[in-house]
């Protein structure tokens, strides 16, 4: 069995998707397996994905047998899964080329089992917009201020923490993942990895656009995942706006600030 499972869910993101896999493949660690869920595109993103399939063994194309969206996406790919970490890849975003190696390197040497790093932000053409930065490490209290853990940088182990599904709500469902781990019990903290590990694709077409939406799920994910009463919800709701403020205008502040916490 390959030591890392790693999931892509996919929705018409056929001018991305190529880049998105060639990093994978281009990992100095080799020793892990694809799994990419169509759910549904219209476009050519299926057709491109079957094509890696049929040039490396290591990639396997499904399709999306949960909820339509990116959480049943995700599901669909981690029911399938053998490897005993499980990492993600969203089909527009990118991979530096030893973000396995140095996870691994890290998560074996401080016997890690939830683990993310800092990562850069790019353009929809694939310019470089700016680098974020992110805590030590972060517990259950501390993610109730912000998402701190970028997906596309996780890696856990399912040795302790088993296969974790995804809660299957619309929006910020990254977010209720990790507050759905840290409030488990199996561990209490998130290490982060302090170097630049990916490359997230800022979008005006995802979901994330609609900011109202946003707001919106990040409080029902305090209150259903994170265990925060409706009055703390709203006060870590315009905690949360706060800190956002902050790195949208003010980045260098942001990343000197959240390295303290």
């Amino acid at each position: 069995m390959p030591i890392v499972s790693i999931i892509m869910p996919c929705f018409n993101s056929e001018q991305y998707i190529s880049d998105a896999i060639e990093s994978v493949i281009n990992q100095t660690f080799e020793d892990w397996e694809l799994f990419i869920a169509d759910d549904g595109s219209t476009d050519r993103t299926l057709d491109i994905a079957s094509s890696y399939k049929n040039r490396d063994k290591r990639i396997q194309v499904v399709s999306n047998s949960h909820s339509k969206g990116a959480p049943g996406a995700r599901n669909t790919c981690l029911e399938h899964s053998t490897g005993r970490y499980i990492a993600f890849l969203d089909s527009d975003d990118l991979w530096l080329p030893k973000k396995l190696t140095l996870q691994l390197e890290f998560m074996t040497r401080e016997c890690i089992s939830f683990a993310f790093s800092y990562h850069d932000v790019i353009d929809e053409k694939g310019g470089y917009v700016v680098s974020y930065k992110a805590p030590k490490r972060v517990d259950s209290f501390l993610m109730r201020f912000s998402n701190f853990i970028p997906c596309l940088t996780v890696m856990y182990d399912t040795k302790t923490l088993g296969k974790v599904e995804q809660p299957n709500i619309q929006k910020r469902n990254d977010f209720a993942l990790w507050l759905k781990i840290l409030n488990s019990g199996d561990i209490e903290f998130a290490h982060c990895l302090p170097i630049v590990t990916a490359k997230y694709r800022s979008n005006s077409y995802g979901l994330s656009s609609n900011k109202m939406a946003t707001l919106h799920y990040y409080k029902k994910c305090l209150r259903e995942f994170g265990n925060v009463s409706l009055v703390g919800a709203h006060v870590f709701l315009v905690l949360y706006v706060t800190l956002g403020a902050v790195k949208a205008k003010f980045s260098g502040l942001y990343n000197r600030l959240v390295v303290r916490f």
